[in-house]
């Protein structure tokens, strides 16, 4: 009977024990927070990281970024090409920033993410947007105060989300679209000047950036998207005749939005998509007089005729970049297979006859009549 009992304790402590065998303690791995992609000059991929030093913080220093660049043939190349340099193991475990040089998203980018979906232990969460100009000097600016390089991609991307200046997107997101003919994606754009800045958003193709959009654009083709995040504003000049700078400008916040879309299909080729896009608004700056009856209606249908305008634009530069960001053809892929198996959608999704209808009401504007 005891021997039975030791043996049955020694059973479960064995069951308990044996999901350590394939450990890794972090305190092996040198941690990647932010890491960048560059086309290098000799056709090579360059990469670029910042490796979060903490030693400092065990001796009462703030902890630092250490930055690394190589070049190799690929993603993992680079990071074996990395692990003879770094002491400990590289590990992209808890990266939260994924940066591409233009130039290199003008190209490809699944090649370079491909070691990251097939990673395990990647981190399908981290953010992803493109840089004007070089990841190399995005991530080795020196920026005013003590926060961390990848800390401030980090905010600067979740906080223009937040805005509706973005798309809410990770690398786990943009899988589905990098591999679908019926669908495209859209990341933030970044501009590097004295500091980072967020210049928009870049379109895609497949995985190759075809275009862009500026950031107010960015903001009413997510509205048209149906997706709206926290706040969206926008400021447009209603009145031409204003005496001061200000007078001429109304500033106002959606509220809430109503989005309709149909795919209207004629024949084999003809494509006709009507957008409806509802936006009920607060005014929330209008520095010219109070807003009357009389001027709020004046006010909705300029409001509606200037974002109508704008939306064509939009759809314009999207149809201009090949990038369909709306789904169309996943539309048509279940809807009207028989339609989709006749058309070449890359030549085809720019004959697509876009009608886009915005209308404006201001429903609050503030405790002043």
């Amino acid at each position: 009977m005891r021997l039975g009992i030791i043996l049955f304790a020694a059973c479960f402590i064995a069951m308990l024990l044996s999901g350590c065998w394939d450990q890794q303690l972090l305190k092996d791995d040198r941690i990647v927070y932010i890491v960048g992609f560059d086309l290098g000059s000799d056709g090579k991929l360059q990469t670029t990281t910042a490796i979060l030093d903490v030693s400092g913080s065990q001796k009462g220093m703030k902890p630092f970024s250490e930055i690394h660049t190589v070049s190799g043939y690929t993603s993992r190349h680079n990071r074996e090409i990395m692990d003879l340099e770094v002491p400990g193991r590289v590990s992209a475990s808890k990266v939260l920033v994924i940066l591409f040089g233009e130039a290199l998203a003008r190209k490809h980018i699944y090649p370079v993410l491909d070691v990251f979906y097939r990673d395990p232990r990647s981190a399908l969460n981290a953010k992803v947007a493109v840089i004007e100009g070089t990841t190399r000097d995005a991530i080795t600016m020196k920026l005013t105060g003590t926060k961390l390089i990848s800390e401030h991609y980090n905010k600067l991307i979740k906080s223009a989300e937040k805005a509706t200046n973005v798309p809410n997107v990770n690398i786990q997101f943009i899988c589905s679209p990098l591999l679908d003919q019926g669908d495209d994606f859209a990341v933030p754009y970044i501009k590097i000047a004295k500091t980072p800045s967020i210049n928009g958003i870049a379109l895609f193709n497949g995985d190759k950036m075809t275009g862009t959009l500026s950031r107010e654009e960015s903001m009413l083709y997510l509205l048209m998207a149906d997706k709206l995040s926290k706040t969206a504003s926008f400021t447009f000049e209603v009145n031409k005749e204003g005496k001061q700078n200000p007078e001429k400008y109304i500033s106002i916040d959606v509220q809430s939005i109503k989005r309709k879309l149909k795919v209207n299909v004629q024949g084999n080729r003809k494509i006709q998509v009507p957008l409806d896009l509802n936006l009920k608004v607060n005014a929330i700056e209008y520095p010219k007089n109070h807003l009357t009856k009389q001027i709020l209606d004046r006010l909705n249908k300029k409001l509606s005729k200037e974002l109508t305008r704008k939306a064509q634009v939009v759809t314009q530069k999207m149809q201009k970049a090949n990038h369909d960001g709306f789904g169309i053809g996943r539309r048509i892929m279940a809807y009207y297979p028989n339609t989709w198996k006749n058309l070449n959608w890359k030549e085809d999704y720019r004959k697509v006859e876009f009608v886009p209808k915005v209308t404006v009401e201001i429903v609050t504007h503030g405790i002043m009549n």
